[in-house]
């Protein structure tokens, strides 16, 4: 019989109790160094949280303590227009004192170009001298155009108030272009008097040709001297030649009598002597 054990009727051991099975150890062994790892765990997990906290309040006290940083200073916008207005007039002045004087040109004598009339509803004054056709002032245009004369309404013949009348002029081309039935007589200054603004020319005129051209007018209800100017323009509307006028009266004929006409210079003239 071994020792430490008990034995049943039959001879089996019944249980061990001199010896303690080797498992059994070995499972103690475990779960002492679990619960050993396990507070190690807990502990260092306590250690962490405490460190943190400590880290915290340290942070929080150093800025607590630290100096509070001085806010920069608010510009005034009055100060900084009222700075820049004294740059620029700064530097204005300057570039005014390193400019050098303008030197005064001489002022040349006005030349005699006669502009055209206005048309005036007064009372016509009394004036006979012929009035020369004034030339515009153009851009180049191969076109020429030399104003002929007259054909019908000398200036300053009376038209009846309201009465309807054609003025005639005689031109010449002077060109090398010849002028196409489409160039047009536009009106350049002056009231139209129930013309129309533009009127095409209707016919070919070659170089060194003359023609006719007229337009029809309306007299105006009232006395006076009126004046209105043309001008000859091609296909572009661009103005070329001498202008042209009509000039009229309304009412009474101005009396020659009143025309300041330059004194014609005296000539001598010696009477013939008697022959014996």
């Amino acid at each position: 019989m071994i020792v430490g054990q008990a034995l049943t009727e039959s001879g089996e051991v019944l249980e061990n109790r001199g010896t303690v099975p080797s498992d059994r150890k070995k499972d103690k062994k475990k779960e002492r160094l679990y619960n050993w790892r396990k507070k190690m765990n807990h502990m260092k997990m306590k250690t962490r949280t405490i460190m943190m906290m400590v880290t915290l309040i340290l942070v929080l006290f150093v800025s607590a303590c630290s100096p509070k940083a001085t806010p920069e200073p608010t510009l005034d916008a009055n100060m900084i227009f009222t700075q820049a207005a004294i740059t620029v007039a700064a530097k204005l002045t300057s570039t005014a004192l390193s400019m050098p004087t303008a030197t005064p040109t001489a002022t040349l004598a006005p030349t005699n170009t006669q502009m055209p009339p206005t048309a005036t509803s007064t009372a016509p004054s009394a004036n006979t001298t012929p009035i020369v056709a004034g030339s515009a002032t153009l851009a180049p245009n191969p076109n020429k155009m030399e104003f002929v004369g007259d054909v019908t309404i000398p200036d300053g013949q009376v038209i009846p108030a309201g009465s309807k009348f054609i003025k005639t002029w005689r031109i010449k081309n002077i060109g090398t272009t010849t002028w196409a039935a489409n160039y047009k007589i536009r009106n350049w200054a002056g009231a139209r008097y129930g013309a129309d603004a533009s009127i095409l020319l209707g016919k070919e005129v070659k170089p060194n040709e003359t023609t006719e051209i007229s337009i029809e007018f309306t007299a105006p209800l009232n006395n006076g001297e009126y004046t209105s100017w043309w001008i000859l323009s091609d296909a572009d509307e661009a103005n070329f030649g001498q202008t042209f006028y009509v000039k009229f009266v309304v009412g009474v004929a101005a009396s020659p009598t009143n025309t300041q006409v330059p004194p014609a210079t005296a000539t001598a003239t010696e009477a013939p002597s008697a022959t014996p």
